[in-house]
């Protein structure tokens, strides 16, 4: 009989807890991130086509802004915009093995950080701002020409990353609208 007191007071209380926490979450609102409208009303494509991108200052912005520009509008410009993002890149090269009969590196990693500001144009406040990171790396050869064309690549590779980034984070900013 002790064992069965014991045992009702254990369904009770998971019961009770499990009705606590679906009261607690039932307050949550979850929106899926390619949801047809924002927070605004408009669709997510929308929005992010409504997006200016600054000029580039170097080529590994140039590369960034350039797929950025096609994910937001596909090759286009806005129409109207409302936002200009901007850029600022930082870029290093480190060799990470080193050949031990003839000293050159075998292995280079091209790191690249991106720092982003989105800046609402109708009265040049920060909407959002924020940094993205990613590292690519590439083997090297006796060739000259083919180091400088697998680092072009490797730099390719982390901007088209670095640009996946920052239209991920634009979009979660306009799902929320914060």
């Amino acid at each position: 009989m002790l064992l069965s007191d014991n045992h009702n007071k254990t369904k009770i209380l998971t019961l009770a807890l499990f009705m606590g926490l679906g009261l607690g979450l039932s307050a949550c609102q979850v929106r899926p991130l390619y949801s047809s409208n924002t927070t605004t009303g408009q669709t997510l494509a929308t929005e992010l086509s409504s997006v200016e991108i600054a000029p580039a200052d170097n080529r590994i912005e140039q590369e960034i802004r350039n797929n950025l520009i096609f994910a937001f509008t596909g090759g286009g410009t806005p129409e109207a915009p409302v936002y200009k993002l901007v850029l600022d890149t930082k870029t290093t090269s480190d060799d990470l093995t080193i050949e031990s009969g003839t000293g050159l590196a075998k292995t280079t990693r091209v790191s690249m950080t991106a720092t982003y500001t989105l800046i609402k144009l109708s009265d040049k406040s920060l909407a959002t701002k924020g940094s993205s990171y990613f590292t690519a790396e590439f083997a090297r050869s006796t060739q000259r020409f083919a180091n400088d064309r697998a680092k072009l690549d490797a730099e390719n590779r982390a901007a088209e990353q670095i640009a996946n980034d920052i239209q991920l984070r634009l979009s979660a900013f306009f799902a929320a609208g914060t």
